[in-house]
Order: structure tokens, then C-alpha cells, then sequence
């Protein structure tokens, strides 16, 4: 049979229900209404507070930025950074060539390397950017010893080639157990052409 509360055991279940109503009121017309979205404003305001620093800082790197770009065209040298060539085909195809010499260089590294597909990327040019993109994709089937080797000699070697999309999956017919041999990769190689005669892009 259930007893009646006695009087002390009211008063503290009607000061616990009354704190969580209290709770509950301020949570619904407080914390949601006001803090919250007043809280998302000031990180907002926070992250725009950054975004105008950095923008700022570059600003004033701007005119260091253009002597230093001047300079570098105007260096003999510095062309050899860009692949060489004026018809995008012609130059995609020196391309794929070049990533046949490079991933040969390290194809008996380890457990080796080898192309198994390659195909050129013709990118969308864009009128605004100064320089003409040409961009080829690469199938390997490469152990990671030969793998890195390549790497490294695609980020220091010239003319300067940059990997838009690395894609790296142990290959199904794998052991289960130990070394993975060789792995399937996908590269997407990005250079630039060097400009036409008479079209030296504008700083």
C-alpha cells in the first residue's frame, strides 16, 4: 500500500518540478530564441574577423608578390619550370611519355612498378588564368618503395608538375596476410604549358 508523502517530501518534489520548469522556460525562451542564434553570429563574425586578416596580409605582400613574378619571367631559367610546347596534344603527349621514363626509373625498386593505363585530360581552359593547362592520367600497378620515389621526383624534378588526385587501393587478389606488394594507384598529373610568343601573361 502506497504512503502519502509527508510534508517535507511535497516541498521537495514541488522545488524540483518548479527548478525544471524554470529550467525548461529559460531553455525554450532564453537559450533558443537569443543565446543560441546570437552565438552563431559571433562565430560567424569571428571567422570573418580571420578571413579579413589573411586577406589583409596578402594585400600587403601584393607589390613584394609582382616584383618577385617580374623577376622570375624575365629569367631564362625559369621556363624550364614549364613543359615546353605550344599545341596542348603535343605537350599531353610528352607528358604521358615523361610519367612512362619517371615510373621506369623506379620500376625495379622493391617489388616494382609499371603502367598499366595512361590517358590525356583535356581541362577546361579558363580565359582569366595565364598560363594553358595539360593534365594525364595515370593507372600504375606500384609496390610503395618505387611509389615514393616517383612521388618525390614528381614534386623537385622539372619542369614543375603538380598531382591533382592520388588514389592508392590495395589490389583484390592480395594476400589476406602480409605485404601488399603492389598496390593499384591513379595519378592525374597537371602542368603548364609555356606562353605563345608575344602572349607573356600580365602580372
Amino acid at each position: 500500500m502506497r504512503r502519502d508523502l509527508t510534508a517535507r517530501e511535497r516541498r521537495g518534489a514541488a522545488l524540483i518540478a518548479l527548478a525544471l520548469t524554470l529550467w525548461a522556460a529559460w531553455w525554450l525562451l532564453v537559450q533558443s530564441w537569443f543565446l543560441g542564434p546570437l552565438t552563431g553570429i559571433e562565430t560567424q563574425a569571428d571567422s570573418l574577423r580571420e578571413q579579413q586578416q589573411r586577406y589583409a596580409g596578402v594585400l600587403q605582400q601584393r607589390d613584394a608578390l609582382q616584383q618577385q613574378l617580374q623577376q622570375a619571367r624575365r629569367d631564362p631559367a625559369s621556363r624550364s619550370s614549364l613543359l615546353p610546347g605550344t599545341d596542348p596534344s603535343g605537350v599531353a603527349a610528352d607528358l604521358m611519355q615523361r610519367g612512362l621514363d619517371l615510373v621506369k626509373a623506379h620500376a625495379e625498386q622493391g617489388p616494382g612498378c609499371q603502367v598499366t593505363q595512361r590517358m590525356p585530360i583535356t581541362p577546361e581552359q579558363n580565359s582569366a588564368e595565364p598560363y594553358r593547362q595539360v593534365k594525364v592520367s595515370l593507372t600504375l600497378e606500384c609496390a610503395m618503395e618505387p611509389l615514393t620515389g616517383l612521388l618525390h621526383d614528381l614534386e623537385y624534378a622539372q619542369p614543375f608538375l603538380f598531382v591533382d588526385h592520388l588514389s592508392i587501393r590495395r589490389q583484390t587478389s592480395a594476400p589476406a596476410s602480409g605485404g601488399a606488394g603492389r598496390l593499384q594507384v591513379n595519378l592525374l598529373l597537371r602542368g603548364y604549358l609555356q606562353p605563345a610568343a608575344g602572349k607573356e601573361p600580365e602580372a
